[in-house]
């Protein structure tokens, strides 16, 4: 049975989104303590890119999980789907904070946390794209209401930044990196237990059971994607990963490589994810009006304009705690302003029973291939120049440029 709009049904998708995030996020903004705990060594660079490696390949998870859950979420119901991606998320983050020390466990220890990252990726793989079209299809002003779904992700990072920041203050350094960065892990039951409480109480969405009810025939919807509707999931590709790409570099790739050249302090490095996250957020909630009153592709091009440049000051980036501060502002603006259209943008690439899948597999895809191993590339051509991973992210970003502009959505409008 289909339910009344309200700030309830909002609540639900966006508490439940937002806890994912938080899973997702923590990895990335413990990088540091998550790499003296199971990937040790001499050189600091090189655990940092052991960490994301292993983070990237929480990523390659994505996909497999957009194809399950996009395929439930389509032939059995949006809800459905909802409920086990954010379950699954939830124990794997909870698990991760309780596996040994690399010292305690050695290889195994490796392995279990590079499992539990591939088990964190399967879920989210359905969990952002299922959430976003229920909104998307539950609501009138559709493109306004992305921004709800959007705002999860700065929030579940802001979240993340924020307890390793109040765990660091209260703790001290040296505490957080013995065994407090697992408090924040396990810390994961709590909120899933929450957003749990929100999805039990959601229907379906009226849009979805119209479909249903008109069809005398369900297709495959993973097939119908990449036969009938693959140019659309190539641009939704391109843009998902170009905008992830950008994500990372100013939340994950700069504040680490800052950190383990000596350039901030810990709280530092917190403080400086925060400020993205902030910035990220007022950019989501502003290209949320601007999306609704004049289009998706507005903002969305001007965002990745915006990438191209901030891509090009890396140097700038890594030469000082202002310059970082300065990029972390302009990168999560940035990316802010591409963020919320871009839901609306993918949701409006495909019809509605093969949306789910549609929407979850070009997000995922994208943020697999392109988003998830950028900060990996990065850190790996690092020592060839700065300006070259700037160059490979700008090099992303006219990619995904190019794409937008070139292809026009055909659906949801």
């Amino acid at each position: 049975m289909a339910q009344r709009v309200g700030p309830g049904l909002v609540a639900a998708v966006m508490a439940g989104t937002l806890l994912e995030w938080y899973d997702a996020f923590l990895f990335a903004v413990a990088a540091s303590y998550v790499g003296s705990a199971f990937f040790p060594s001499q050189n600091p660079l090189a655990q940092l890119a052991s960490v994301f490696l292993t983070f990237s390949l929480g990523f390659f998870a994505r996909p497999i999980g957009a194809l399950l859950f996009g395929y439930l979420g389509d032939r059995y119901g949006r809800r459905v789907a909802m409920f086990w991606t954010l379950t699954l998320a939830g124990l794997a983050t909870a698990l991760i904070g309780v596996v040994p020390n690399y010292s305690a466990w050695g290889n195994v220890a490796i392995l279990s946390v590079v499992v539990l990252r591939l088990l964190q990726g399967l879920a989210l793989g359905g969990e952002w794209g299922t959430a976003a079209i229920y909104l998307f299809e539950s609501v009138r002003r559709r493109r306004l209401f992305m921004l709800f779904v959007q705002s999860g992700v700065p929030l579940g990072l802001l979240l993340a930044a924020g307890v390793m920041l109040f765990l660091t203050l209260v703790l001290g350094d040296a505490a957080v990196s013995a065994w407090g960065w697992r408090v924040a892990f396990l810390l994961s039951l709590v909120l899933v237990f929450i957003g749990l409480l929100f999805r039990l109480r959601l229907g379906e969405p009226i849009e979805y059971i119209e479909a249903r009810r008109a069809t005398t025939r369900i297709g495959n919807p993973i097939r119908e994607v990449f036969v009938k509707y693959w140019a659309g999931l190539l641009v939704g590709i391109l843009l998902a990963g170009a905008a992830g790409a950008t994500f990372y570099y100013g939340n994950t790739f700069l504040p680490n490589v800052a950190s383990a050249l000596k350039l901030v302090t810990a709280t530092e490095k917190f403080s400086i994810i925060v400020l993205f996250a902030v910035f990220d957020l007022l950019g989501i909630i502003a290209s949320g009006f601007v999306a609704e009153r004049y289009g998706n592709i507005i903002p969305i091009v001007a965002g990745f304009i915006l990438f191209i440049i901030a891509a090009l000051l890396v140097d700038f980036g890594l030469s000082s705690l202002t310059g970082l501060a300065a990029l972390a502002v302009l990168t999560g603006l940035a990316h802010g302003i591409v963020y919320t259209p871009e839901a609306a943008y993918l949701a409006e690439l495909f019809p509605t029973l093969v949306r789910n899948t549609g929407v979850s597999a070009s997000y995922q895809i994208g943020n697999a291939l392109i988003a998830g191993t950028a900060p990996y590339v990065m850190t790996a051509i690092l020592g060839f120049g700065r300006i070259w991973a700037g160059a490979y992210l700008a090099v992303l970003a006219l990619l995904g440029l190019v794409g937008v502009i070139i292809y026009r959505p055909r659906w949801g409008q």
